[in-house]
């Protein structure tokens, strides 16, 4: 069957290539549009990469739109229906299971709230993007994307609850928690608290945190001096993996900013950048086709970058419901009626729509049947999924002027928790975290809870002035790599499900070797595969002796290893199965339910919707902090250190020989670890080998600053998630600053910006940012002019 494919992706790629050819938009010249109050210019430069020049804001996100949907139009289009839960209208009932989930999370439906909180301003934004893709779509100049040829759709017109929705939807996979309290919960049932509280989070103690004062505010005098005020704003003042670094480290004297959001890669890529200037706003960076404006880069004043904190924004409770339909339950004594909503979900190729029952109680959506866990009756409580206005948000940060505006837009973004990390023109750096979390302790936070008490309903939020943030920490820099922000001392809980620190550890040993920095540093900092956890894990084998030669050989190239996890060795694999191997031997030894096991590796809860979760980054540290206690529960289920050890490494050898091969040479971790860019229609073969990018192998690991990682549970190749962007924004001057990405601005497989960048990503090297006009005027490529018809 695979031989059938391969030669169907061998006879069907050109000739979809050609039809896509025929598809190609319009770049250069003229296009005539209803909608317009006045011409707009779009350049495209050598890198494809749109510059917008309007004379009105309103002209501007209307070409915005227009420009996202000549070049992802079919992104878009999946975007919105997997956000509105009509996925089912396009692909048929195998995308059902999706739409159950999104009508149940209700996306739409607290978008609608959203819309409400919002300003005519930010309405207004959101009407000008969906009239300029409209507009697109009904250009004389409009062609069809192939995609929607062979799925037989045609796009309807966009409206803001398309973007509304999307707008949700994003947050929502951000946010992180909820997940983990039912892992954590069935784990106690399996092994006991006791044993369960061996694999809580522990930081390592050896790994920095993002901000060891928890708060820290000082304002920068004229002398370029330390002045400590209270902040988060700061006054008025006249004159005036993410990291920001000082221009007190930089050799050009001014503020850096560097930033590559690790996040799952697909062809296209998430992310499209963009360059949209008006007498209202100018501003350069990445947006999320189905989104207006930019969500990272700068403007003319200030720039931002994020990472997620993983700051605990979300519970479980466990409902008691009154009767077997759920009309009603029980809380507080009181027994309370289910707010029950009846969801239709249209299937193609099918008369009846699937009616979905959602049942909604004080807390939240009842989740236990679309997730897996219907013995239970949980519901979710979620910053996520209540109204908000993180979106006006957003958009405060593409106008921002100073910390002061940055401030305020970051205390609208109360979902999802994220790193902001800050600079700006003035020399100033700095950093706050977003999201509004709930007052709880650890206890309460960790596992699902009665919900028919009241007892844990949620009581308030951490004061935003008092949530961690910085300005011009005395140190110089700020670090984020979705470790540990706050201190123990922080008087409020934020939450435990944070990353190890790794490479916080690794990009601060990296920063702290120079004492004057400049960009080759920050892109060799982006670049690094070096694995700090993998030489700890090594090390436990020192005092190992094999009784086979041939393994102790192995163990030996372990041991003399220098931690790099490139693609052409193979201690990166010995390393990467061997701890896997260790990892699955002692799950096993106390845990019979293999599912419990995989989520203990990662595995979440839906391939779309939570892929995976928290403790991904979890069990190389557990596992360490294991090895080092000898009265460990686990370990000694396990038979002892030195039996786990053994067994695992020598399952790890068998398991090699039995996937790679005797010949060691097919052991590289490029062999085992190769990525690949995944199209949507690829799950129907054999469009997999006409739209899937790869496979290429890549180095790295989840613990590398050059992240890759895919879940354990799944192999080590295909779907990795890794950088999806990667900028590094100059302060002396905007038209020294440089990006890149995976993959290109285009998604048409005809188009030269289809995967134009793909090589210099995997190289680390980089583009400018093109910022001034003349810099724009000067790798200029293409120019079409949108005129009013």
């Amino acid at each position: 069957m695979s031989v059938l494919n391969n030669i169907g992706g061998v006879v069907l790629k050109p000739i979809i290539k050609e039809m896509s050819r025929a598809r190609l938009p319009k770049i250069d010249g003229q296009v005539f549009l209803k909608g317009l109050k006045e011409e707009v210019e779009i350049i495209r430069d050598e890198w494809g990469v749109a510059h917008i020049y309007a004379n009105n804001i309103n002209d501007l996100l209307f070409a915005q739109g227009f420009v996202h949907a000549q070049d992802r139009l079919f992104q878009m289009e999946l975007n919105r229906k997997v956000a509105r839960g009509r996925l089912s209208e396009i692909i048929g009932k195998k995308a059902l299971d999706s739409d159950r989930i999104a009508r149940t999370m209700g996306y739409e439906r607290v978008a609608k709230e959203d819309w409400d909180l919002f300003g005519k301003e930010e309405q207004q934004t959101i009407i000008d993007y969906c009239n300029g893709i409209n507009a697109y779509i009904k250009s004389s100049d409009f062609k069809l994307p192939v995609e929607f040829t062979l799925l037989k759709h045609q796009p309807e017109p966009w409206e803001p609850m398309d973007v509304a929705s999307f707008s949700r939807l994003l947050i929502s996979l951000l946010t992180w928690g909820w997940y983990d309290e039912i892992i954590r919960a069935k784990l106690i049932e399996a092994v006991g608290p006791e044993a369960a509280a061996e694999l809580d989070n522990t930081y390592p103690k050896d790994n920095p945190i993002t901000l060891p004062k928890g708060i820290e505010f000082n304002m920068l005098d004229i002398s370029g001096k330390f002045e400590a005020m209270r902040g988060p704003y700061m006054p008025q003042i006249s004159g005036s993996n993410a990291w920001t670094v000082s221009g007190t480290k930089t050799k050009t004297g001014k503020p850096f900013l560097c930033n590559d959001p690790h996040l799952t890669l697909k062809n296209p890529n998430i992310w499209y950048m963009n360059h949209l200037h008006c007498p209202e706003m100018h501003v350069s960076g990445v947006t999320a086709p189905t989104l207006p404006m930019v969500q990272i880069g700068h403007n003319e004043k200030i720039g931002w970058g994020i990472t997620l904190s993983f700051t605990d924004i979300e519970d479980v409770f466990v409902e008691k419901f009154t009767d077997e339909k759920c009309t009603s339950y029980m809380h507080e004594g009181k027994l309370m009626e289910t707010n029950i909503i009846e969801e239709k979900i249209f299937i193609k190729g099918e008369k009846m729509p699937h009616i979905e029952k959602v049942y909604e109680t004080i807390h939240g959506t009842l989740i236990s049947d679309v997730t897996g866990h219907s013995t239970m009756k949980l519901t979710l409580c979620s910053m996520a999924y209540r109204a908000g206005t993180s979106t006006k948000g957003w958009f405060q940060l593409n106008k921002a002027k100073n910390w002061n505006d940055f401030a305020d837009a970051v205390k609208h973004i109360t979902a999802p928790g994220l790193n902001i990390v800050y600079a700006d023109t003035e020399s100033n750096i700095g950093y706050y975290n977003s999201g509004k979390v709930p007052l709880r302790d650890k206890a309460t936070a960790s596992i699902p809870q009665p919900g028919w008490t009241g007892e844990h309903d949620w009581k308030g939020f951490v004061p935003f002035e008092e949530m961690p943030h910085v300005l011009n920490p005395e140190k110089g820099y700020v670090i984020t790599a979705n470790h540990k922000v706050e201190p123990d001392d922080f008087p409020y809980f934020l939450g435990d499900i944070y990353m190890n620190g790794y490479r916080a550890n690794r990009l601060e040993k990296m920063l702290l070797r120079k004492d004057k920095l400049e960009p080759k540093d920050f892109t060799e900092m982006q670049m690094d595969f070096h694995c700090i956890p993998g030489k700890l894990f090594a090390a436990h084998y020192k005092d190992i002796h094999m009784d086979n030669a041939e393994l102790q050989r192995y163990i030996d190239m372990l041991l003399a290893w220098d931690g790099v996890l490139d693609t052409e060795r193979i201690e990166g694999s010995l390393y990467k199965v061997g701890k896997l191997m260790v990892v699955r031997k002692l799950f096993e030894s106390s845990i019979n339910d293999k599912k419990l096991i995989d989520e203990l590796l990662g595995r979440g809860f839906h391939a779309i919707f939570g892929p995976v979760n928290s403790y991904l980054g979890h069990n190389t540290p557990i596992l360490l902090k294991i090895l080092d206690n000898e009265d460990s529960i686990w370990l000694k289920a396990a038979g002892g250190k030195e039996k786990l050890l053994k067994d695992g490494f020598k399952n790890a050898i068998d398991w090699l020989k039995l996937n790679y091969g005797t010949k060691t040479h097919k052991w590289k971790w490029g062999d085992l670890h190769a990525i690949v860019f995944p199209h949507a229609l690829s799950a129907q073969p054999p469009l997999d080998k006409v739209f899937d990018v790869g496979p290429f192998p890549i180095g790295g690991d989840t613990d590398t600053p050059f992240q890759t990682f895919i879940m354990a549970a799944e192999g080590y190749g295909g779907e990795l998630s890794a950088p999806s962007y990667r900028q590094i924004i100059d302060f002396s001057d905007f038209d020294q600053s440089t990006v890149v990405m995976p993959l290109g601005n285009s998604s048409n497989l005809a188009s030269p910006f289809y995967k134009n960048q793909l090589r210099d990503w995997f190289e680390g090297n980089t583009y400018p940012m093109c910022w001034s006009r003349e810099k724009v005027e000067k790798h200029k490529k293409h120019s079409l002019v949108l005129k009013q018809l």
